[in-house]
């Protein structure tokens, strides 16, 4: 068996390079798509795989960038014009029927690497296409690399890279380590470059060998106080380089087979792009499109929102945003028309420009601190993560270095022997989901599982925040409006909305964040925003009574999925039909239902299956919104936002299946998050109006807005947050409902 494995990102961007700008008759560039399928065919046409894969890139920053903040920070952004063609090639990989592979927090080679590892043992022969020598390091018996220049493919295989640079592939790593990359900011060792490293490499095999033996090899003085200084950069370096083996994606090799696609979405998109030649190559007639039926008559304004704050003004990049969230950038020349096209002017001009007005003064304002409390707090901490290593190593009868996976990883599986080891390269994998596999199994799993939750929460909460305090005891997050897909907002340095308040350590960081002296926070909550969201689109008649009658939702349904009447239910009953409920929103399947409410897969699906049966109009609406995404690629909000849908095209079953939830989820997320815009801008709007308040917004937390007030006025303040947020939803025929607390401390709030 052949498995074709494609850097999509590096082979388009040679592509682009490569050649000269081209376009179709709209300006649609279309470069860079015909490059990439001109490589792909050639390669087809000439391994002949049984299997092929392509994988991308994605924007989300990736473990290395949180190993080290200087990873690819020099290296430029893509260029509007190939960014613009990213998603044609997607779409045109999807409607040929060749799988893609992107995941958040990974990086393309991850993905080529997990897959060319798995595929190896499989004893597929995998052939790894890319115009990046960091593949090197992936080659093997069973796996080749065909690297792409400007002049031809070169085939590189062990006895290849053997002749090429005296060493074997695996020790390729050891080279970069020592090196470094420039090109992704690698530091190495300063100093020392390829002829240097290479030849360390060739001698001494590895800087594990290198630096246990420093004093006794045969080395210049000045290449050792190379390596004495930069020690920790040369092994930081090496982790940086080294391309993850356990990414999670499908071991299914059935997964990557390559279907017949569909030829008449290909056809068409293949027509619009005028790419001709390659619709020769593929054997494709061009599209003829359907007569065009009458227009449909626009439905009504839903949500209201209110007038735009002085000094906002059109903004590019916000536009590009909102045509495609998923794209880097758009060219600037299309964006007013496209706009216009799709009827997103009203969420362009109304929502999204005058936000940014709003977040700029709440970024200005920032929030009190209470540091010294945070010191203490952190010190608790390191206490609780001293007591946790003592129970760690009384448990597993050794001490070690916990923080290591790698050597957690051989205390887990060699010493204790437990169930489930994963090796990679580096070691075994003892990421969550291995160790939450794991619970039950040995004692010492759940003071390790603490040990990371405390460790966490100390550097990146307790040292994060401490290190953004301003002279004036405030921190001023970065909020960060074109970051999401589904139009939330998200905050950066310091990232205040992923603070992990579902523990209880994690709502104590909730008491550090304070109110001025003389002034109190203020906290208004949405109340199940999104249940009610889907409550109105889906048009459910006995979800939205309920909501009307400001019934419990959540008994509501317990009864319905245990078959109990209302009064019988339960705690543990309600807590798991609540489960339920925010698991349709999300797309929940049965397994990942049944891991969250500790029951059954079987138990799992029969809820499912009772809480659609009960909220038939939810179903309906699930299944017609699926329906859709799948015709057009995308879904919508009720301001008309859009998110692109490639992956529910893909003949990967699990990459189709994620779309299939994103198409659930996206209409319904976004629509909330459209509603909490428009309540921030309607807020700051009434603060500026009502200057006697002397109030402002200063946080937003997913479903909840933050402001600063007087003492003195701050039952006023919290009177306007309830009616400009319950006010925010518009035509809404369903209550919006808001929780509103005063407090000293965002602590106290809740």
């Amino acid at each position: 068996m052949k498995f074709l494995l494609i850097d999509g990102n590096s082979i388009a961007n040679r592509s682009f390079y490569a050649i000269p700008l081209l376009s179709n008759k709209k300006g649609v560039y279309t470069n860079a798509v015909t490059g990439f399928f001109s490589a792909l065919l050639k390669l087809k046409n000439a391994l002949e795989p049984d299997r092929m894969a392509v994988a991308f890139d994605t924007r989300a920053p990736t473990f290395r960038h949180k190993m080290y903040g200087g990873y690819k920070k020099r290296r430029k952004g893509m260029p509007d014009e190939l960014a613009a063609q990213m998603p044609y090639i997607k779409k045109i990989l999807g409607f040929m029927g060749i799988s893609f592979v992107e995941r958040e927090g990974w990086e393309a080679d991850d993905i080529i690497g997990s897959l060319a590892e798995f595929s190896a043992g499989e004893n597929a022969d995998c052939f790894i296409a890319t115009g990046d020598r960091d593949a090197f390091q992936l080659i093997g018996e069973r796996v080749s690399v065909c690297l792409a220049s400007t002049k031809e493919e070169i085939i590189y295989t062990p006895e290849k890279i053997k002749e090429v640079y005296g060493i074997e592939p695996s020790r390729m790593i050891e080279v970069k380590a020592l090196m470094g990359d420039k090109s992704d900011d690698i530091p190495g060792v300063s100093g020392i470059g390829e002829k240097t490293a290479r030849s360390l490499i060739q001698k001494y095999e590895s800087v594990d060998y290198i630096y246990e033996n420093l004093d006794a090899l045969d080395i210049s003085a000045s290449v050792k106080a190379k390596l004495l200084k930069d020690r920790e950069m040369c092994y930081l370096s090496r982790k940086l380089g080294t391309i993850a083996t356990d990414a999670p994606v499908s071991r299914d090799l059935d997964d990557y087979r390559v279907s017949g696609g569909d030829k008449a979405a290909l056809s068409e998109i293949l027509t619009e792009l005028e790419l001709l030649s390659l619709m020769k190559k593929l054997d494709i007639g061009r599209f003829a499109p359907i007569p065009e039926a009458p227009p449909i008559p626009e439905a009504p304004p839903i949500l209201e929102a209110p007038p735009i704050p002085e000094g906002a003004a059109f903004d590019k990049e916000l536009a590009a945003y909102i045509l495609d969230a998923d794209a880097e950038k758009f060219t600037p020349e299309q964006l007013y028309r496209e706009i216009a096209d799709e009827g997103l002017a009203k969420l362009l001009t109304e929502v999204e420009i005058p936000l940014s007005g709003v977040l700029r003064d709440m970024e200005k304002t920032g929030i009190k601190i209470d540091a010294d409390g945070i010191r203490r707090f952190g010190e608790e901490l390191v206490s609780g993560i001293a007591e946790t290593e003592r129970r760690i190593y009384d448990l597993a009868g050794e001490e070690f270095n916990v923080a290591s996976p790698k050597r957690l990883g051989e205390v887990l599986f060699d010493k204790l022997g437990l169930p489930g080891a994963k090796k990679t390269k580096t070691g075994y994998s003892t990421n969550s989901d291995v160790l939450e596999s794991l619970a039950g199994r040995h004692p010492v799993i759940s003071p390790i599982i603490e040990y990371r939750a405390l460790a966490k929460l100390n550097s990146t909460y307790v040292q994060g925040l401490l290190k953004a305090v301003s002279d004036d005891g405030r921190i001023r997050t970065t909020f960060k409006q074109t970051e999401t897909r589904t139009g939330r907002l998200s905050s950066a340095e310091p990232n205040i909305q992923n603070i992990p308040v579902r523990t209880e350590r994690g709502r104590i960081m909730r008491r550090f964040f304070i109110a001025e002296n003389g002034r109190d926070l203020v906290d208004a909550d949405y109340s199940q925003i999104e249940l009610r969201v889907l409550a109105y689109v889906s048009g459910d008649e006995i979800m939205k009574r309920a909501f009307r009658n400001n019934d419990d939702i959540h008994a509501m349904t317990a009864s319905q999925v245990f078959g109990v009447p209302e009064s019988l239910v339960s705690r543990g009953m309600r807590t798991a039909a609540k489960a339920v409920n925010f698991g349709i929103i999300y797309g929940m399947g049965a397994f990942s239902l049944s891991k969250e409410i500790g029951v059954s897969v079987r138990d799992a699906n029969l809820y499912i299956e009772r809480y659609l049966e009960k909220y038939s109009g939810v179903r309906d609406y699930l299944e017609r919104t699926v329906a859709e995404a799948k015709k057009t690629g995308r879904v919508k909000t009720l301001l008309g936002r859009i998110r692109h849908v490639p992956e529910i095209l893909s003949p990967n079953g699990n990459i189709r299946a994620f779309g299939e939830r994103i198409a659930k989820n996206t209409p319904i997320q976004g629509t909330a998050a459209d509603i909490i815009k428009i309540a921030m801008i309607r807020v700051y709007n009434r603060f500026k109006s009502e200057k006697d308040l002397g109030a402002k917004l200063i946080l937003q937390v997913h479903d909840e807005l933050i402001a600063e007030a007087p003492e003195s006025v701050s039952r006023r303040v919290a009177d306007v947050l309830r009616e400009e947020m319950a006010a925010a939803g518009g035509e809404l025929d369903i209550p919006l409902t808001v929780d509103v607390k005063t407090g000293k401390s965002w602590y106290e709030t809740h």
